[in-house]
């Protein structure tokens, strides 16, 4: 599979009415690299009521098109991304967030978020063979929240569309399936992991595990 294969996005945005510092950068990066994607593109912003999204819809990139949905306040994304993935068909499809919303700013947030975008959409990787692919990802469970084998922490991955939907049966609904679902469905010699891959369980919001990668 080369890297004129279709690529698709999955995107979700948490908006409590109030526009933030890791708004402005994650949405930064999504316009930076938007034309990465030629193929479907799914961006959806989660709201609790009816207030204004003016202002995070004029942070998307020129042309974009999104749907305003609830936000469900126990599952997160969960309900959201099982609903984009009908959305999406062929080629790969890569699933971020837009990340750390509802957190204070940390030095080591910024480099983590650095890393999920630059690291994954400068170079698409070639999926040949392979059901996904991401950077940050950890060789072991963490539990409770991540309890299977492996995970792409931080929810930045791509996968094979047409391969990885067909598996999603029965899968178990909660605020942490989208950093399990790499595990729930596929095994760990179907997937890709990109630098920094970890056999410990790294605290990547901490600035001094950057500096020490």
């Amino acid at each position: 599979m080369g890297n004129d294969v279709k690529k698709n996005l999955i995107y979700f945005i948490y908006f409590n009415g109030s526009l933030n510092y890791y708004h402005m950068l994650n949405l930064e990066f999504l316009r930076n690299f938007w034309n990465v994607f030629d193929g479907d593109r799914v961006v959806k912003i989660a709201v609790d009521s009816d207030y204004s999204t003016d202002d995070i819809v004029n942070l998307l990139p020129d042309g974009c098109k999104y749907q305003i949905v609830k936000n469900d306040p126990q599952n997160g994304e969960a309900i959201h991304f099982l609903e984009s993935l009908n959305l999406v068909n062929g080629g790969i499809t890569f699933y971020a967030h837009c990340k750390g919303v509802t957190r204070p700013r940390l030095n080591g947030l910024d480099m983590w978020i650095n890393k999920l975008y630059n690291s994954n959409l400068t170079k698409v990787p070639d999926m040949s063979g392979k059901l996904f692919s991401g950077v940050c990802g950890k060789i072991l469970p963490c539990p409770p929240f991540v309890p299977e084998p492996f995970h792409y922490s931080g929810s930045f991955y791509w996968f094979d569309t047409e391969k990885v939907k067909p598996r999603v049966v029965n899968l178990q609904i909660n605020k942490y399936l989208t950093e399990r679902f790499p595990s729930m469905v596929a095994r760990y010699e179907e997937c890709l992991f990109g630098y920094p891959t970890e056999r410990l369980n790294t605290n990547y919001y901490a600035e001094e595990t950057w500096r020490r990668l």
